[in-house]
């Protein structure tokens, strides 16, 4: 693993459905908590890939965080990551894979 980055990531909190929309919104302001160093790839143009359900899903980052971060990750909650040349970003978690034993990878 390379170390390239950082991230910061928000829990899923409370949410609420916006009356105008219909939409699910989140009703926390709940703030960043603090992760640890990651390996950050970015993929332009987003990566695709077929899930085992046959729906086609696109994500832009793939990150590799140690095994040893013990913070609560869950789709759908949204993760910051920093990379070593200062630049930020935000995502949606849309996938975790924890099963190697060294890092958990999440996409989004």
């Amino acid at each position: 693993m390379r170390i390239n980055g950082t991230f910061e990531y928000k829990p899923i909190g409370n949410v609420q459905t916006d009356p105008t929309t219909g939409f699910v919104v989140s009703a926390d302001d709940t703030p960043f908590l603090k992760g640890c160093e990651c390996q950050i790839d970015k993929s332009i143009p987003a990566k695709q890939v077929v899930g085992t359900d046959g729906q086609t899903y696109a994500y832009n980052y793939d990150v590799f965080i140690p095994k040893y971060f013990n913070g609560e990750l869950a789709i759908g909650c949204t993760v910051r990551v920093t990379s070593e040349s200062g630049t930020t970003d935000e995502f949606s978690v849309l996938g975790i894979d924890d099963m190697n034993r060294k890092y958990i990878e999440v996409w989004g």
